[in-house]
Protein backbone atom coordinates (compact mmCIF):
# COMPACT_ATOMS: atom_id res chain seq x y z
CA UNK A 1 0.00 0.00 0.00
CA UNK A 2 1.40 3.41 -0.97
CA UNK A 3 1.40 6.48 1.31
CA UNK A 4 -1.26 8.08 -0.87
CA UNK A 5 -3.53 5.03 -0.52
CA UNK A 6 -2.95 4.85 3.22
CA UNK A 7 -3.90 8.45 3.85
CA UNK A 8 -6.79 8.50 1.40
CA UNK A 9 -7.95 11.04 -1.13
CA UNK A 10 -8.93 14.51 0.07
CA UNK A 11 -11.23 16.64 -2.07
CA UNK A 12 -11.47 20.27 -0.95
CA UNK A 13 -14.41 22.56 -1.71
CA UNK A 14 -13.28 26.18 -1.63
CA UNK A 15 -14.64 29.57 -2.66
CA UNK A 16 -12.70 31.88 -4.96
CA UNK A 17 -13.35 35.57 -4.29
CA UNK A 18 -11.96 36.64 -7.67
CA UNK A 19 -14.39 34.70 -9.84
CA UNK A 20 -17.03 34.23 -7.09
CA UNK A 21 -17.18 30.50 -7.87
CA UNK A 22 -16.77 27.31 -5.88
CA UNK A 23 -13.92 24.94 -6.72
CA UNK A 24 -13.31 21.23 -6.12
CA UNK A 25 -9.73 20.00 -6.13
CA UNK A 26 -8.04 16.86 -4.89
CA UNK A 27 -5.12 17.71 -2.61
CA UNK A 28 -2.63 15.68 -4.62
CA UNK A 29 -4.35 16.31 -7.93
CA UNK A 30 -3.16 18.48 -10.81
CA UNK A 31 -4.25 22.12 -11.04
CA UNK A 32 -5.98 21.42 -14.35
CA UNK A 33 -8.12 18.76 -12.61
CA UNK A 34 -9.87 21.43 -10.54
CA UNK A 35 -13.56 21.82 -11.35
CA UNK A 36 -15.59 25.02 -10.97
CA UNK A 37 -19.24 25.51 -9.96
CA UNK A 38 -21.62 28.43 -9.52
CA UNK A 39 -22.97 27.16 -6.19
CA UNK A 40 -21.49 25.59 -3.10
CA UNK A 41 -24.13 22.85 -3.20
CA UNK A 42 -23.08 21.78 -6.71
CA UNK A 43 -19.42 21.70 -5.66
CA UNK A 44 -20.13 19.63 -2.54
CA UNK A 45 -22.21 17.18 -4.58
CA UNK A 46 -19.36 16.73 -7.08
CA UNK A 47 -16.75 16.32 -4.32
CA UNK A 48 -18.89 13.70 -2.57
CA UNK A 49 -19.29 11.79 -5.84
CA UNK A 50 -15.52 11.79 -6.39
CA UNK A 51 -14.82 10.74 -2.80
CA UNK A 52 -17.25 7.82 -3.04
CA UNK A 53 -15.42 6.48 -6.12
CA UNK A 54 -12.07 6.06 -4.34
CA UNK A 55 -10.88 4.11 -1.35
CA UNK A 56 -10.76 6.30 1.77
CA UNK A 57 -12.29 9.37 0.14
CA UNK A 58 -12.73 12.54 2.20
CA UNK A 59 -14.49 15.81 1.46
CA UNK A 60 -13.30 18.96 3.23
CA UNK A 61 -15.72 21.86 2.85
CA UNK A 62 -14.50 25.39 3.51
CA UNK A 63 -16.63 28.46 4.11
CA UNK A 64 -16.32 31.62 1.98
CA UNK A 65 -13.45 32.85 4.19
CA UNK A 66 -11.51 29.63 3.70
CA UNK A 67 -12.04 28.18 7.19
CA UNK A 68 -12.88 24.48 7.63
CA UNK A 69 -16.62 24.02 7.83
CA UNK A 70 -17.16 20.25 7.59
CA UNK A 71 -15.23 17.07 6.87
CA UNK A 72 -17.01 14.02 5.44
CA UNK A 73 -15.51 10.55 5.22
CA UNK A 74 -16.60 7.95 2.66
Amino acid sequence: MTDKERKGHFFHVTHNKIDNKWHVKEVKGKEEDMTTFNSKEEAVEKAEGLAKKVKMGHVVVHDERGKFETVENF
